[in-house]
């Protein structure tokens, strides 16, 4: 079963700004701001596996060729293409301009051993769940959900592996369309996913308090806040959270489990409330849209970097999953940093701090 994460944190405002590192737009004159897929893209040009073409053109719409995948590959891997064994591929020569790359992914086991390799052919969808989860080793469900893959279908195993991994989600009739080829936007949407596949734990650790500094937007007055977990029941936990200013209490947030289930929530008026909502393994790019179906609603979830970097108390953290959030009720942008093991170490609001870890303190 894959592993749900529900996480609240409460919207206000902020006090102080300070930039999102690490996050830079495409300068693609045919990739515009509103593309679904600009953050990964974003992100291959920021890794230097895709250039483009000349005069700042991507051609996102262009069925990506079987040499572009070598190469991009190549260099999504950083793999050597010195002293390359030949594949001996008859339309690949040595004089082939991307023959050191071509070799270097089929070295690697990514690509098979065969006569040809057709390096002007277009790459199916089966064809990229297969050379991906061969590049980077991707472990996951033996079954599919889609209705048109089943364990006859080429790749069968390799699509059920980036399916329950995220990397891919299928279409809204749930079919996943093995045969159909692959533009150049969504392969690069789908070798960024693959390079940035991240399994946190992003709850606190129960062994610690975490105090925070907080501005509230319902009275705008800035908190320090201390949370202390207690054992409620055998299904509920409690964060008991407490003004240290003032030592009065706060809405506590409530913890609980249920299999592979885990969840964290604020109680309002007797009720759990959930104003993020999100699936395990993450990667970059949108996660939820806003006419999906689910707990949320209205709600465009995007994971930003699984790899980013972000100060909070005088703590300079790294491998950080940044994930941004915009909502069709409101024009605010909220912005989440976590860090494996600890949880929330700074929440935004419009590019404002509203939530920051000042310290960890064993209990």
């Amino acid at each position: 079963m894959k592993q749900i994460l529900k996480i609240v944190c409460a919207l206000s405002i902020a006090v102080y700004l300070i930039p999102i590192e690490g996050v830079h737009a495409a300068s693609f004159k045919d990739v515009s701001k509103d593309n679904t897929l600009i953050t990964e893209i974003d992100y291959l040009v920021e890794k230097g596996v895709i250039n483009g073409y000349p005069n700042n053109l991507f051609k996102p719409n262009t069925y990506v060729t079987r040499a572009q995948v070598a190469v991009m590959l190549t260099r999504a891997l950083e793999l050597q293409t010195t002293n390359v064994k030949d594949p001996k591929y008859q339309d690949v020569p040595t004089t082939h301009p991307h023959y050191k790359e071509i070799a270097a992914v089929q070295n690697a086991g990514v690509f098979d051993s065969a006569q040809k390799f057709n390096p002007n052919a277009t790459l199916s969808r089966g064809d990229m769940a297969i050379v991906l989860q061969r590049a980077f080793k991707i472990k996951g469900s033996a079954t599919s959900d889609f209705t048109d893959v089943s364990a006859k279908t080429r790749g069968y195993k390799e699509i059920s592996a980036i399916s329950s991994n995220n990397i891919t989600t299928g279409y809204d009739d749930g079919s996943f369309k093995p045969n159909l080829p692959l533009t150049r936007a969504h392969f690069s949407a789908f070798l960024a996913r693959a390079l940035t596949l991240s399994n946190p734990n992003l709850l606190k650790d129960t062994a610690y308090d975490y105090t925070y500094a907080h501005y509230s937007l319902k009275d705008k007055k800035q908190y320090t806040l201390n949370y202390q977990y207690s054992h409620y029941d055998d299904k509920n936990d409690v964060w008991a959270v407490s003004d240290l200013n003032s030592n009065k209490a706060f809405n506590s947030e409530l913890l609980f489990s249920d299999g592979d289930i885990f969840g964290q929530g604020e109680d309002r008026d007797y009720d759990l409330f959930y104003d993020l909502y999100f699936r395990l393994p993450l990667r970059i790019g949108v996660i939820q849209h806003e006419d999906d179906d689910g707990i949320i609603s209205g709600v465009r979830l995007t994971v930003k970097a699984t790899d980013g970097t972000v100060q909070a108390g005088g703590i300079n953290y790294n491998n950080v999953i940044v994930l941004e959030e915009m909502s069709i009720y409101r024009d605010g942008v909220s912005t989440y940093y976590f860090v494996d093991g600890i949880g929330l170490v700074k929440e935004l609001y419009n590019d404002v701090v509203i939530y920051e870890l000042l310290e960890r303190t064993a209990n």
